[in-house]
């Protein structure tokens, strides 16, 4: 009877098990398989003052960026034109030789994309009145 009932299983509807098994294999390498890939970017720096306030010089106008995470997301990270780049916002700062950090949290990058560093990860800006 058990016998019965296991050759029964096995034989009926044995090519949509049989589809559903490699399938499955196949979902399972991909994932298991999946690798993340690491990217280098150069985004250039733009550096935002009050009205009566203007750069006069500053270490770095670009920086480096070092992303990693799935193929698709990279190349969504690399051609979004809000990843071209970053604005550092000094309105309501004082005048002379400030050190900015760049945080990592200002770089918008897409969902599964982790942003590893950030070099430089600090620049000196030099701001001064209009007059």
């Amino acid at each position: 009877m058990i016998k019965e009932q296991f050759r029964h299983f096995f034989q009926e509807n044995w090519v949509a098990k049989t589809m559903a098994l490699i399938i499955a294999l196949f979902l399972w390498t991909t994932v298991m398989g999946r690798r993340d890939f690491v990217l280098t970017k150069v985004i250039n720096l733009e550096i935002m003052t009050s009205d009566d306030q203007a750069v006069l010089a500053q270490t770095a106008d670009r920086i480096r960026v070092r992303v990693s995470g799935p193929r698709s997301a990279l190349k969504h990270f690399i051609d979004d034109p809000k990843t071209q780049k970053l604005i550092l916002d000094l309105t309501g700062g004082r005048t002379g030789v400030t050190e900015v950090d760049i945080p990592t949290q200002l770089i918008q990058a897409p969902v599964g994309v982790k942003v590893l560093s950030v070099r430089p990860n600090m620049i000196r800006v030099e701001v001064t009145d209009k007059k």
